[in-house]
């Protein structure tokens, strides 16, 4: 019996796709490419409209401070990356953003661009332009990355990308009243029962943390992050892992001047010298009540296993501090992931958490190929 109807779709090339995506639009294939271009400040109301359109009720910010933040607009000392429109007699028809980062892997470094905020008009969804998009940034960068899908997305993002393992996500429950009250009705017991097993995964933590043993670790808040860093991604270039370089600038912007929200962001230091870095945000739940997301994490293993545990009692306690639901980390290293499920964390499946890559350069791609672990988390994405 024939296999074929299991064998994935061939990937489409550029030149095929404009063809047929030109002709549905009513364009040559030259007016199709000389159409896309990166966005200005006056393309902003457009790009706010077709937002709000696709989109709609759930943007719950401030969305022209958010796209003013996030890309450049035409303004070289703004945002982290490009906005690209396609613009066909003066109406906005699609957008991609993308995400400025640079990989390091064995020693190389390689420019790349992660993908997100891929929007077209409705009535043009059926004819390939969400496609076309992708295959037209592919083109203009060595590599790409779609980090992450939703049900929409996910079938392009394994067509058009080389797809790697999933990124995993992890959780640390802290408060247990919610979820006991949903499964034992019995007027007090379940807060008793929270009190209880709360204050026991508490002393387990503090066991399997040990925050008192005699460290030269010390965790500090970090208010703007600076050159110290560098230090940090030259460790991390050396491990045997891929890297996605984080500079002051850019993680300053990321998390600290994000519209939505800034992050709180810790160092790990021994002896003067930066040895990790951690960012958090709170994140609202229903009904008022909150999780705490690890949006970033980075400490060079195995040497940096005491800054990796001082860090996550750090996200703990201050998870109890805030009296959250929960600590969540998304992860794509298992050095990392031994030392999360260590500290009380568990593994939960997630089918959107997609990892998808293109690459240009054949010999950056085998010495990637070769490594199963990046450093990549929440901040290459579009969610926080």
């Amino acid at each position: 019996m024939s296999n074929s109807s299991t064998r994935p779709r061939p990937r489409p090339s550029l030149a095929q796709t404009t063809r047929l995506v030109s002709r549905a639009l009513g364009m040559s294939a030259e007016e199709l490419t000389a159409s896309v271009r990166h966005a200005v400040w006056s393309d902003l109301p457009a790009i706010l409209a077709l937002r709000t359109r696709v989109i709609g009720t759930d943007i719950d910010w401030d969305d022209q401070a958010y796209m003013a933040w996030r890309y450049r607009l035409g303004r070289p000392q703004a945002g982290g990356g490009e906005c690209w429109v396609l613009v066909r007699d003066g109406a906005l028809l699609g957008m991609v953003g993308t995400q400025d980062l640079v990989l390091q892997c064995g020693g190389q470094s390689c420019p790349a661009l992660s993908l997100m905020d891929i929007l077209i008009q409705p009535e043009l969804e059926s004819v390939g332009l969400g496609v076309w998009l992708n295959l037209f940034i592919q083109a203009q960068t060595t590599a790409t990355l779609a980090i992450g899908a939703n049900a929409n997305s996910i079938g392009m993002v394994s067509r058009l990308f080389d797809t790697l393992p999933n990124r995993r996500s992890f959780v640390h429950p802290v408060k247990l009243g919610h979820f006991l009250r949903k499964r034992l009705p019995v007027p007090g017991l379940p807060q008793l029962m929270a009190m209880g097993l709360e204050t026991m995964m508490r002393l387990g933590r503090a066991l399997l943390l040990a925050p008192w043993l005699p460290s030269s670790i010390q965790i500090k808040p970090w208010a703007r992050l600076d050159d110290a860093l560098n230090a940090l991604n030259a460790q991390l270039e050396t491990n045997e892992v891929v890297h996605a370089e984080r500079t002051p600038a850019q993680l300053n912007w990321r998390l600290l001047d994000n519209p939505r929200g800034a992050s709180q962001v810790w160092g790990a230091w021994s002896k003067g010298r930066l040895v990790g870095y951690m960012a958090t945000q709170l994140t609202p739940l229903d009904d008022g009540r909150q999780a705490l997301t690890i949006v970033d994490l980075v400490v060079p293993l195995p040497i940096g296993r005491p800054a990796l545990r001082a860090l996550l009692w750090t996200a703990l306690e201050e998870a109890w501090r805030h009296q959250v639901e929960y600590v969540t980390m998304t992860s794509y290293r298992q050095d990392v992931e031994r030392e999360l499920r260590r500290a009380g964390f568990r593994q939960q499946a997630h089918q959107f958490e997609t990892l998808g890559w293109t690459c240009g350069d054949d010999g950056f791609k085998a010495l990637v190929e070769a490594r199963a672990d990046w450093t990549l988390s929440e901040v290459h994405t579009d969610r926080v």
